[in-house]
This record gives C-alpha cells, structure tokens and sequence, in this order.
C-alpha cells in the first residue's frame, strides 16, 4: 500500500511541479496494442496529458500498434528515429538479443504485478535495464504492467500434465520455451490472428493478454476454459525513447518524464486488475468456466522457468546482467533461497 502511495505522490507532484519555458518538444511514439484496448486507452491518456503537464514544453503523440512499425523492429525503429519511442515489453526484442527475452518476460518470477514494478522502482532494476537499453540507443524512461494474463484454452487444462500434445499460441522467447518443457506444442502467430485460429483449430489455448481483454473479444466465446489467474506472471511494458534526444532534453525535462510515467505504472495497474474483476463475474455469467491451478502445480512451473532464466543467462550477456539484478531481488525479498 506504501509502495501504491508514494507512485501516486509522485505522479501528482510531476503534473503540478514543473514550469517550464514554452518552446515545444514533438515526439510520436507507437505501442505495441491496437487502438481500442484498454491498455492502450491509459497509455493515450497519459501521453496526451504530457503537454499540459509539462506546461506546453513536450507532447507525445501515441500511435496504435503497426501504425509505423511492427513490435519485433521498435527498437530499432526508435534508435534509428524512424519513432521517438516505444511502449513495448522488451520481449518483442528477443530477435536482436535473447536477453530482451528474460528482460520483457521473466516467466514464472513474480508473485503479483506489485512486484514487478517493485524491482524495477525499489530494487534496482530500472538502473540495470536502462543500461542495457542505452547500449541500443534508447533510453528507459518508465515501466509499467498490463495485468496478470490468462491462458483461454478450448479445453480444460488444471496441470502440467494436461499440457501435453497441446497446441498453444506463445511469443517467441522464454515463454515459447517453457511451453514446451511444459510438454505443450508452442505455435508463433500474431494476436491478429488468435481468434480465427482457435475457432478453425490451428490452436486449442493462446498465451496473449488479460482476462478482461480477451473477454472483451470474444475469445472466451470459443475457448471456454481460461486459465486464471494465470500460470507465469505477468510481462514488463517499457517506455523507451532514442538516447539522443533523451539527451538534447534538459536535465529538468528528463526528471519531469521519469516522474510523470511512474503515475502511468500505478494507473495501469489497478485499472488492469479492476476490469479483470468485472470481466470475470461476466464471462462466469455467460457459461465460461476459469480453471484456476493448485499451489503445486504452480509450483511446477516456476521450476521449469528456472531452468529458463539460468539457460538465457548463459547465452546472453544483458541477459546476465539482468538475471544478476532479478537474483538479488528475489533474495533480499525471501522469494528465492
């Protein structure tokens, strides 16, 4: 409750502390969810209030997903400033560093969504991963999450065990992997198309966004056995922008932006976990049935993602660096011996 306090303390105090000169500073960034999505929806509000919270100094137009470019090139994208920045889990980078992969998904890590936002703002984390952005050209300048996900299945699956011959929908990355330690068969498709898939059968289950989400499309219309809460945490969202022009802003606008989005972590939180809520007693109203697991099978799982980390971690030195940083963590915290 501290820890939601002081974000919103210092999100109030970003909006009225700054008085800035009133030349303008552009940007257009692009996120990685469609214009509609409520995810998206709170990313707008907060990047279209940056103007008046910064006095007239910035504005941020933000783009819907693949109004410039696709998820897998934002990265490069922002440090070749064909976009200023990007509101994408660091996943999506997994094609240039399979560290990117850990960074934007550690599987099975957390707890709850507090966690993660307590690592990156209290542990040290936003200082490890900003280094690693920067040796890419961008810069970290907020972190925030979409929700705990849930995995909509066409039939019921309560344990590992039931994952076995199973076709699911996963990223690219460590979740693919563990998917398939799972015993599951993981297929890459884009969320475009996860709806038509499942109702054709191409795929029986789809790892892709909140209970609230997938509610509000329909997919549990066909999948009518989400796992939920989910089975493997939920995915970091970073805001990144191209280091350059991080570093032509001054060094009141640089601390105005970190402080500013730091209140869009908080929103997007409690809004994500609000609608889950209400989407829940709906789908249970119209016949869904959510599969929730034991503690032990749970259990199972972040075993397997274990393995994943230390398998990342040797192939990939940000992936090291970053797992260094996720070990102290989890220890100073008592959730890892």
């Amino acid at each position: 409750m501290n820890f939601k306090k002081s974000l919103l303390f210092i999100s109030l105090a970003s909006l009225m502390s700054f008085a800035v000169s009133a030349a303008e500073i552009n940007l257009k960034f692009e996120s990685s969810n469609f214009a509609g999505e409520k995810v998206y929806e709170i990313q707008k509000q907060w990047t279209d209030n940056v103007e008046k919270a910064s006095n007239g100094r910035i504005s941020i137009e933000l783009l819907p997903l693949d109004s410039v470019l696709k998820t897998s090139d934002m990265l490069s994208g922002v440090r070749n400033k064909i976009i200023d920045g990007a509101v994408a889990t660091a996943a999506m980078y997994a094609g240039t560093d399979p560290g990117f992969g850990l960074i934007g998904d550690t599987i099975s890590a957390w707890s709850s969504d507090e966690d993660i936002l307590s690592f990156y703002y209290n542990g040290g984390g936003f200082e490890v991963v900003d280094k690693i952005f920067q040796q890419y050209g961008a810069k970290l300048i907020g972190v925030s999450v979409t929700g705990s996900e849930s995995l909509p299945s066409k039939v019921k699956i309560a344990s590992v065990a039931d994952f076995k011959g199973v076709k699911v929908r996963a990223p690219s990355g460590p979740i693919q992997k563990l998917f398939a330690k799972l015993g599951a068969s993981p297929v890459g498709l884009p969320g475009s198309e996860i709806y038509t898939s499942l109702e054709k059968g191409i795929i029986d289950a789809a790892d892709f966004s909140t209970f609230a989400n997938n509610q509000a499309q329909g997919v549990h219309d066909i999948a009518k056995y989400p796992i939920y809460p989910g089975i493997h945490s939920s995915p970091a969202v970073h805001m990144i922008m191209n280091l350059k022009t991080w570093q032509s802003l001054s060094p009141q606008d640089q601390d105005f932006l970190v402080s500013y989005f730091k209140g869009m972590a908080l929103d997007t939180l409690i809004k994500a976990h609000y609608e889950d809520k209400i989407a829940y007693k709906e789908a249970l109203d119209k016949g869904v049935h959510p599969v929730a697991w034991s503690p032990e099978e749970v259990a199972k799982v972040r075993a397997a993602a274990r393995e994943i980390w230390q398998e990342t971690a040797q192939q990939s030195e940000i992936g090291n660096q970053y797992y260094q940083a996720l070990l102290k963590f989890l220890t100073s915290q008592g959730m890892m011996q």
